[in-house]
Formats: C-alpha cells, structure tokens, sequence
C-alpha cells in the first residue's frame, strides 16, 4: 500500500514537471517569436513618427497607460489563485461563482473609471503632463490620442481577466500567443501607413493599438467560454456578492503590490519625460529594450511557474517546489551573466537593429542597464513563487519603501544629472531592500516547508 501511494505521488510529481516544463517551452517559442516581431517595432515607430519628441510620447503614454492597467483592484490575481484551488477540487459551480463575480466586479469598476476620465480629460491640459509643445503636437490631437488610448486600457480591464484564468487552467503560453499577434499587428499597420505614406498620425496608431490589444483578447474569451470551458463561463446567475469579496480581499494586498510595483517598475519613460526631455525618452527606450529582453525570457518561465507553485502547495508538494526553486534560481544567475555579457556586441546590434537611425554605445549607460536587468531577473524569479504560495505580507512592505526611495532618488539625482541613468541608477538602489530581505525569507520557508513534509 506504502509503495502504491509512494508511486501516484511520484507521477504526481512528475505530471506536474512535464505540464510545468510544456507551458515553459510552449511561452518560449511563442514569446520568442513575438520579441523578434516586436525588435522590429522599434525602428519601425522611428520611421512612422519621423520625429523624436513625438515618439517619445507615445512610448510615454504606453508607459503611463500600463499604470492605470496595473490598478484592476487586484482582482486577476486573487483570481487566478483563487480559481487554482477550485480547480484542484474539481469544484466547477465554485470556480464559475469566482469567474462569474471577478468579471461582474471589474466590469461595474470600469464604468466607473470611464465616466470619471472622460469628465476630468477635458479639463486637463495634456501638453504640459507630456512635457510636450503645442507647436510639435497640438492639443486637440494629443486629446483625441489620449481618449482612444484610454478607452482601449478600460476595455482591457475586464477583457484582460481571461488571462488570468489561462494561468489557472495551466495555459500559460496562450496569453504570450495573444502578446504575438497584438505586436504583428501592430508592425503590420505602421509598415504599411508608411509604405503608403500615411504616417505620422498619432490618432491613427492609437487606433490600431486599440484593435491590435482588444482584438485576440475578445476572441480568446470566446473561444475558452464558448468551446472548451464552458463549465466556468461567466454567468449572472452565478454571481456571488461573497465570492467577489473573497476575490478582492487577496486580490486587495496584490493590488498594493502592483501600485508599488507599477511605481518601481513603469514610471521610468514618465520621469525621463519629465525630467529630462522627450528627446531622451527614445534613447532610453533602445537601451531599455535591449537590456530587458534577457529577463523578459527569464519572466516567460516565471508566467506558469506562479500558478504551479499554488498547485503545489495545495498538494502540499514542498519538496517538488524546492527544487524547482533551487533550479531556477541557477538559471536566474546564467541570465545574469548573459546581461553583462551583452555589453560586448553592443554597438553591432545597435547597427544592425537600428540601420540608420543607430545611436553610439555608452558603455557607462550599458553597464547600469545590465545591472538594471540583473535586478529584474532576480526579482522576477523570486516573486513568482512568493506570489504562488500567497505569501505576501514581506513584498507589499519592502516594495512600498522601495516606491518611496525610488521617486526620492529620482528627483535628487536626475536635478544633479539630468541625466536619464540617474532614473535607472535609483530604481537599482530602491529594489535591494526588497531582494535582500525577501531572497531570504523564501529560502527559509522553502527549507521549513520541505523538512514538514
């Protein structure tokens, strides 16, 4: 019998290993497709805006419009755990109640948010948030962007839950499938507005930014409601006022921790904006680009790892979990090393990616972006398996006194500077507390947990 319940745990494990290991190398492939698609993009914006203060604000704006995407009262997230477990029960009519809840709550939410920037757009001169003069774009042009680009982010507040419930039913290579097309689109559209000439408009990229996010995400939702998990599909019968706050009371402390993370990891563009120049927001983006795209691969891992450790440690397979944990943390520190190793052909792939428009290495600059990229790995690999097990009480305190050290820093370096590394050098310094701290804590309960086994 001993034996017999020694060999389902194993195969337990080991189902648990190949799902984990397919949905990593199924985001790989189509992460990777999607980061040589959106290379492109880069140049691409170069030559459709034919000025850089211009694109300067539209990657600003992008920046600006993923904070308020960020503020979704955490619900995805305390979604996505929440639905594990019913899962893991094979309790559907439970797991539908959340699905049916979280979609009604953020809906109700949205409307909100939508009468309330609409009332307070017109009365913002958006100029003078971007940094940004009326004689290189106007007013009228700028608010119009601004609406659509908004009415898209609102849109995907509730359309954007069918990710996190992707991540639940261990589908995580789908939604970088979705991130794929949203950028073919998006290269698809300038390449052709350029070729026929009819680039240049902001208004006009906003829109097909609209329909290139929106557009796979509808059709995903249809097609996992409406043929393949129809047992969950969202129903208003199956609201349920106490599955809603059961939801929001999880997805409460996750959204403190994305406000504080939006804060350390999305204002950079913004304060380049500010306080530099639009100008220097384009340079900052070529380096930034570069520099985080080993962490974005390392961060495609990190996606069905979240949800596997919670799988986990419903099954209370700690061992499975640690080493797993001790795996990635060595993969963690290769991705490490590859970030300064890329310092080297710097130059030729500035050359090659850029063409015409390729801008002299700083060598300086580089360094403190791979070290920026260090800092993103590390704190991607650890807060995937703090966010799986729920464990949240460390991040939201270390995170919020980072927030606050980063926008202090920030402001103090940059008026010594005025120099955009001086952004980057005080986002390093603000996440040490919390990598310190929190590396450690996880070693521990990792430890803990395996010898209670």
């Amino acid at each position: 019998m001993l034996k017999t319940m020694i060999k389902i745990k194993s195969s337990i494990k080991n189902n648990d290993t190949r799902r984990l290991f397919a949905n990593i190398i199924g985001s790989f492939g189509v992460k990777g497709l999607s980061l040589f698609i959106g290379l492109f993009t880069t140049p691409t914006y170069i030559r459709y805006f034919n000025n850089n203060e211009i694109l300067g604000v539209w990657f600003t704006i992008l920046s600006v419009l993923a904070w308020i995407l960020n503020c979704d009262m955490g619900i995805g997230n305390g979604l996505r755990n929440k639905l594990v477990g019913a899962l893991q029960s094979d309790d559907r009519d439970e797991g539908r109640k959340y699905v049916s809840s979280a979609y009604i709550f953020l809906f109700s939410i949205s409307l909100i948010i939508i009468v309330v920037i609409a009332l307070i757009s017109q009365f913002v001169n958006w100029n003078k948030v971007f940094n940004i003069d009326v004689s290189v774009l106007d007013e009228d042009t700028l608010r119009n962007a601004l609406t659509i680009l908004l009415m898209s982010i609102i849109l995907q507040f509730v359309l954007r839950l069918i990710t996190s419930i992707l991540y639940a039913l261990q589908r995580a290579f789908v939604p970088s499938l979705l991130n794929l097309l949203t950028n073919v689109i998006m290269l698809a559209y300038a390449s052709v507005a350029i070729g026929i000439g009819h680039n240049g408009s902001i208004v006009t990229m906003a829109i097909a930014y609209l329909i290139a996010v929106n557009g796979p995400l509808i059709i995903t939702t249809f097609i996992v409601f409406g043929i393949s998990n129809k047992e969950i599909a969202p129903s208003l019968k199956f609201v349920k006022k106490e599955y809603a706050m059961s939801t929001l009371r999880i997805g409460g402390v996750f959204l403190w921790i994305q406000l504080m993370s939006m804060v350390l990891n999305s204002t950079n563009s913004y304060f380049v904006t500010l306080f530099v120049g639009n100008e220097a927001t384009v340079e900052f983006n070529i380096y930034n680009k570069i520099f985080t795209l080993i962490g974005t691969f390392v961060t495609l891992a990190t996606t069905p790892i979240w949800s596997a450790v919670t799988k986990a440690q419903v099954e209370k397979n700690y061992r499975w979990m640690y080493n797993l944990f001790k795996r990635f943390l060595f993969i963690a520190l290769l991705a490490i090393c590859a970030e300064f190793f890329l310092i080297i052909p710097l130059q030729f792939i500035f050359d090659i990616w850029l063409g015409a428009n390729t801008i002299p290495v700083d060598y300086g600059i580089a360094t403190l972006f791979a070290l920026y990229g260090s800092v993103m790995i590390w704190s991607g690999s650890i807060t995937c398996f703090v966010n799986g097990l729920g464990e949240l009480k460390l991040q939201s305190i270390f995170l919020t006194i980072g927030a606050i050290i980063d926008v202090a820093l920030t402001y103090i370096l940059t008026q010594a500077t005025n120099s955009y590394a001086a952004i980057v050098a005080a986002n390093i310094c603000a996440f040490i507390p919390y990598l310190a701290v929190q590396t450690i804590w996880l070693i521990r309960y990792m430890r803990n947990a395996t010898r209670c086994e």
